[in-house]
């Protein structure tokens, strides 16, 4: 459970739980700043946490999502680091150096902030999809795989989430149809499992245009890129994987952006924002890997502590 708010002015102040996040203020803490986490999730670990199986994390041969972001933020707790269950509402300069942030009952005031919330799965944003979310519409093959257990299926994208999903779903569904933009961009380990799996076929050059179905997902409508033409696709659920949006709409217009929408920052991992820092899904240039996350929240730490009018390396 997280801690209830005892004071409101920090070293740093640390927005999302997230891996990055949570890699961040364990270094920081340990590093001797005062240290405040904003998470308002019932469980950390952003996106990862609705992972059952990961295989990119080193030292473990296998854990959850769940099971990480858990002993990241015990970790955390224990190095000293505040949690505070609220949502970030806004983040602006107040008395000189001193940054705000807003949140759900009070401000918060640091000398530095690190900006982690991470971001969101992309929606298609198709005739159907919202209807027919929560019945056969999911963003998650961990989490709902089993309903479609000896069913067709349809995943949409080409990177490293659309095909991982894809393969999960592949181990208990009759077919796994992957619906592809223009190539598959997800890293070859991937590529290879897909290529040797039976059950999972490929539409390339395609995109959906509707998600069919009454009551339920019933199919898709495709068109397919190059030749203009369309065609339909009988299925009983739908994963769409095409991307993510930054979770910034706290953040300052001012904050410089990239044409997606994610945060820029220097080798430093300051954004244009004195004093701001940002990590993980949410800047310009992540790599996408949790081992990436984790390694940007301790640089972003260190980096932290080398700048502080007080000494802490």
């Amino acid at each position: 459970m997280a801690l209830r708010l005892r004071r409101n002015t920090w070293d740093l102040v640390v927005i999302g739980g997230g891996i990055a996040g949570l890699t961040a203020a364990h270094h920081a803490a340990r590093l001797g700043m005062t240290t405040a986490l904003l998470e308002p999730q019932p469980a950390f670990g952003g996106q990862v946490a609705t992972v059952n199986e990961l295989d990119d994390w080193p030292a473990v041969d296998s854990t959850s999502g769940v099971e990480l972001a858990a002993s990241l933020a015990r970790q955390a707790r224990n190095a000293g680091v505040y949690i505070i269950d609220q949502n970030a509402l806004g983040l602006s300069y107040e008395r000189g150096a001193l940054l705000r942030v807003e949140a759900d009952q009070a401000p918060l005031h640091a000398q530095r902030v690190l900006v982690a919330s991470g971001a969101r799965l992309r929606a298609l944003g198709v005739p159907g999809e919202d209807r027919l979310r929560g019945n056969g519409v999911s963003q998650c093959a961990d989490c709902d795989g089993y309903f479609f257990r000896g069913q067709d299926v349809v995943v949409v994208g080409g990177g490293d989430s659309a095909v991982q999903e894809a393969l999960i779903l592949a181990r208990t569904c009759r077919s796994v149809t992957l619906v592809v933009r223009s190539r598959l961009k997800a890293r070859r380990s991937y590529r290879d499992e897909a290529a040797k799996t039976p059950n999972m076929a490929f539409i390339w050059d395609s995109t959906v245009e509707e998600i069919l179905g009454a009551s339920a997902v019933e199919g898709v409508r495709l068109l397919n890129l190059r030749t203009g033409e369309r065609s339909e696709v009988a299925c009983s659920g739908v994963f769409p994987f095409v991307g993510v949006t930054p979770n910034t709409e706290y953040l300052p217009q001012t904050i410089e952006r990239d044409a997606s929408g994610r945060v820029m920052t220097d080798e430093s991992l300051r954004t244009s924002m004195r004093g701001v820092y940002a990590t993980g899904a949410l800047r310009a240039g992540y790599r996408g890997d949790l081992i990436h996350a984790a390694g940007e929240g301790a640089a972003a730490a260190a980096a932290i502590a080398g700048e502080l009018p007080q000494t802490y390396l």
